[in-house]
């Protein structure tokens, strides 16, 4: 045999040797997300899934619970689920074997609430990069409850399973290059929820929002498509959904507690459209992640190198626009945080954080942080010579500290805007007139790139720019108003119910692991009598008022209760969902009242629907 052919066969007898014994290695796999030092949210269902030896069985065993043993697909792949407990302080572990005799564990495991930090670059940008009330906070002591998993950034065409990343114990080390904004947000609600907090930062400098949304739902828009492509060459050649794909899809079987979001400013170029593309995106999450996640943002920040220009202006009209009409989203107001408008990137993220904090504390917790929602404007009327704006969520009246307020506009209808001079009214209204306007049109506030207002609530929150001239529906009334809340207690007679709080994440039903997704705000943290989901109706139940005021029910709108509701009124914006085992088609509720006198006795009605009716009340005091 000659030297060549000798050597060629030894070559290909290692090269299978080799390839035998890497196949013969039992091997068991976890993704980045799942590791030492991680959070999972408290009281639900979350995944665990890896990839281990095709058709191997794999058990989990958590410190808390049961193990759960499942077999690995032919793909390698595998997952389970498991219950975690309420929020807790104390560490836990996970342990991963199979059958194979390979064995992983997991420490430093704690139970409390997690959210994702996502956007562009002032929700990316860091101690490290100059925030200077985040470097500020380096140099105290940090709570080591909160957990930091911060997404390397990576873009791709195709969705994938896995990312780059590690859970870091917070400390001025691993603080120091992450987010601001989510830092600042996780360290208020671990405050003031005494719970562990997990922060998971998925964000990237200059990204505009196409990136971030499935590109199988942007395709579906040609006219969406074809505005990409006559700005993507100024976007680094940017694909649709490769952020999406590379920095959300990894995260997807995570159970979050919702979004927290800051980016716009690279949506600049096609501001008209933000708005729907922002909902599209939206919707694209939370029907990828199996859930209605609450998802408030930040509206952005003025920001202009030179005199006029209103392509900021426009983005933050959508911004306001999608927070009026996307349930469960909630938008907060920061110009008054900006001390140079020639920087996107303004130096303080403390106040951002918090006021984003103050949402999901008020709407997801139930907890009453202070006014949260800014005053916003609702309509114009114009009578002789001026113009007199009246505003949505202005309890306490706004307030100017300044000789006059800023950023004030008029125009007739020749629509040539000129500065304009205001004042508030004794009946909290903005009047606003100018010399060189005898028939005012259209009004405008701070409508422009870098204008800071100075126009405040009460709670020191400022009032957001507007416009009142305007084609694409954002500045008109999105929505209704809704009614005044009645916190009447009433006193419960009845049997086979349990007293439970309305609010997200709590159960609907005794017999049903049904938990709730989406709670109106003023409704959140009320008491709620749950009772079973059952085919024939619920118990009876009579309820009693201690006050004037209503009486509130929750029940599916459906053919079979509209008799059985008969007398008693929807509440406007009051819808309520919860998480089903299809995921894909949440249980929709809503909530009515009855007008009652205190001492009045009413039977709640009966009804076949499985859903049956439900009582809440801010404060229920049940006697079985």
């Amino acid at each position: 045999m000659k030297p060549a052919i000798k050597k060629t066969l030894a070559f290909t007898a290692a090269m299978l040797l080799a390839a035998s014994t890497a196949a013969a290695q039992p091997f068991l796999r976890l993704p980045a997300v799942i590791g030492d030092h991680m959070v999972l949210q408290e009281n639900t269902n979350v995944k665990l899934f890896g990839w281990a030896d095709p058709n191997s069985t794999v058990t989990v065993s958590p410190s808390w619970g049961e193990a759960v043993t499942v077999k690995a697909g032919y793909d390698t792949a595998w997952e389970v689920e498991l219950q975690t407990p309420a929020a807790s302080p104390d560490p836990r572990s996970i342990l991963f074997e199979t059958n194979k005799k390979v064995v992983k564990r997991i420490e430093d495991v704690l139970i409390g609430q997690v959210w994702l930090c996502s956007g562009q670059s002032n929700m990316n940008w860091s101690a490290a990069n100059g925030i200077a009330d985040m470097k500020q906070e380096l140099e105290g002591d940090l709570n080591p409850q909160i957990r930091l998993f911060t997404v390397t950034k990576h873009s791709t065409p195709y969705p994938q399973e896995d990312c780059n990343g590690r859970w870091e114990v917070c400390d001025a080390r691993s603080a120091r290059y992450f987010s601001a904004v989510g830092y600042f947000f996780g360290k208020r609600l671990a405050g003031e929820l005494k719970q562990p907090v997990g922060l998971v930062n998925s964000s990237w400098g200059g990204t505009p929002i196409e990136v971030w949304t499935p590109a199988r739902e942007m395709n579906r828009e040609p006219r969406l498509v074809a505005a990409w492509k006559e700005h993507s060459k100024s976007r680094r050649e940017w694909q649709i959904g490769s952020l999406y794909n590379a920095m959300i899809c990894p995260l997807l079987k995570t159970a979050f507690a919702g979004v927290v979001w800051y980016q716009g400013e690279s949506n600049k170029e096609n501001a008209a459209l933000y708005g729907e593309e922002f909902r599209m995106m939206i919707e694209s999450w939370r029907r990828a992640f199996g859930r209605q996640l609450p998802f408030y943002f930040v509206q952005i920040a003025p920001h202009a190198r030179t005199e006029g220009g209103i392509t900021g202006a426009l983005v933050r009209e959508q911004q306001a626009l999608v927070a009026a009409t996307v349930p469960g989203t909630g938008m907060v107001v920061i110009s008054d945080l900006v001390d140079d408008v020639t920087n996107v990137h303004p130096r303080f993220k403390k106040g951002v954080g918090e006021r984003l904090a103050a949402w999901a504390l008020a709407e997801v917790y139930g907890r009453h942080a202070g006014k949260y929602k800014h005053a916003a404007f609702r309509a114009a009327e114009f009578k002789r010579a001026q113009a007199i704006v009246t505003f949505d969520e202005a309890d306490g009246g706004l307030f100017c500290n300044d000789g006059a307020i800023a950023g004030l506009e008029l125009c007739d209808a020749s629509m040539k805007f000129v500065p304009a001079q205001g004042m508030i009214d004794d009946r909290n209204r903005l009047v606003v007139w100018s010399k060189q306007v005898s028939r005012p049109a259209a009004v405008r506030y701070c409508f422009s790139d870098g204008a800071i207002g100075n126009l405040f609530d009460a709670a020191g929150l400022p009032v957001a720019p507007f416009r009142s001239d305007t084609d694409n529906g954002a500045a008109a009334p999105a929505k209704q108003p809704d009614e005044a809340v009645w916190h009447t207690t009433v006193r419960v007679q009845g049997d086979r119910f349990e007293l439970r709080k309305l609010s997200l994440g709590e159960k609907f039903f005794i017999n049903r692991v049904y938990p709730l997704s989406l709670v109106p705000a003023r409704f959140a943290g009320f008491d709620m009598l749950v009772h079973a989901a059952v085919k024939d109706g619920v118990q009876h139940c009579r309820v009693t008022a201690t006050g004037n005021g209503r009486i509130y029910l929750v029940a599916r709108r459906n053919s079979v209760t509209s008799a059985d509701l008969a007398g008693w009124k929807p509440e406007r914006n009051a819808e309520i969902r919860y998480t089903t085992h299809d995921r894909n088609k949440p249980g929709i509720l809503f909530i009515y009242s009855k007008q009652v006198k205190a001492g009045q006795t009413v039977t709640l009605p009966q009804t076949k629907d499985f859903a049956g009716v439900t009582l809440i009340a801010s404060k229920i005091e049940f006697a079985k």
